[in-house]
Parts: C-alpha cells; sequence; structure tokens
C-alpha cells in the first residue's frame, strides 16, 4: 500500500499522516536511529566511492526527483544517472548531511535537511571541480526485511 501510494503521486497526503498520527505508531526513538544510520551509510559509501554501498541504503524501486530533470526510477536508471556508462567519472570528495527534521510512522518517514558536496568529475580531457549546498527532502520506508531504506529522495538547486 505505502509503494503504491508513494508512486500514485500521494507523498502530501501520506507526509501530513504521518504528522497526524497516533502515538502507538509514531516513530520510535530506535526508528529515528535507525534511519540517521541509514543516512550514515550512504554518506560513508559516497565518500568510500563504494557503489554498492550507496545502492544498498536505497529501496529497490527508489525513485529520486534532482531538480531540472525528471524523475529518475528503480535501481536501474538510479545506477546510470549517478554512474552512466559514457566514461566520464564523478568522485564525491566532501560530504555533509545536516538532518534538520525527522518524522513519520513505524513505517514510513521523512528526513528535511541541507547537503553539503564536493566532487570531481572527469571525463576525457575535462577535469571540473565542483561544489554545492542544497535542501534536501527523503523519504524512507520499512522493508518486508526491517530495514529502513531510502524511497524517495529530491533536492533542490544550489542554496546561496
Amino acid at each position: 500500500m505505502i509503494r503504491r501510494a508513494l508512486s500514485c503521486g500521494a507523498l502530501p497526503a501520506l507526509l501530513a499522516a504521518c504528522a497526524a498520527s497516533s502515538s502507538s505508531s509514531v516513530l520510535s526513538a530506535t526508528d529515528s536511529t535507525a534511519i540517521r544510520s541509514v543516512q550514515v551509510a550512504y554518506v560513508s559509501a559516497w565518500l568510500a566511492d563504494d557503489t554498492t554501498g550507496v545502492l544498498a541504503t536505497l529501496d529497490s524501486a527508489a525513485v529520486l526527483l534532482p531538480p531540472t530533470h525528471a524523475p529518475v526510477i528503480g535501481a536501474k536508471a538510479i545506477r546510470e544517472f549517478w554512474w552512466p556508462g559514457d566514461g566520464s567519472r564523478t568522485k564525491i570528495t566532501s560530504f555533509d548531511w545536516a538532518m534538520h527534521e525527522i518524522a513519520g510512522t513505524q513505517q514510513l518517514a521523512f528526513t528535511r535537511g541541507i547537503s553539503t558536496l564536493a566532487w570531481t568529475y572527469d571525463k576525457d580531457t575535462v577535469h571540473q571541480v565542483s561544489k554545492s549546498r542544497n535542501t534536501n527532502l527523503t523519504v524512507l520506508q520499512r522493508g518486508a526485511d526491517g530495514r529502513w531504506r531510502i524511497a524517495r529522495q529530491m533536492w533542490s538547486m544550489p542554496l546561496p
């Protein structure tokens, strides 16, 4: 049901339901810690240049919502978006993800924060060094195995 609602664009209603949920289904401290662990694993995998580690933090049907791009849907499309087979190479050199809000239920949660990234991009003779600071919203869901994974992730255009 959660996956269907997320794919149908019902995210605002689900987030409102998270905020208004009864205390028996509110995100527990253990779940909050587990969600923060997903964040740590995600950042650590990017810094280690570990594609498998990054993808392991994502639900198999995850959707990225990058600014100025169409949604990137599913593991195969995400892999191609972040690690294209065109000979280019992007390496994250620093990554700070400050989580300012976390809320949800025992099955669905969201985080809001600010990410600051630095990276290099190389392709053929092109070498670029870039930096960005963005607002982000991440929706996580508990899988059948009980583990939290990123289901939806969106970020803003760079902040000033």
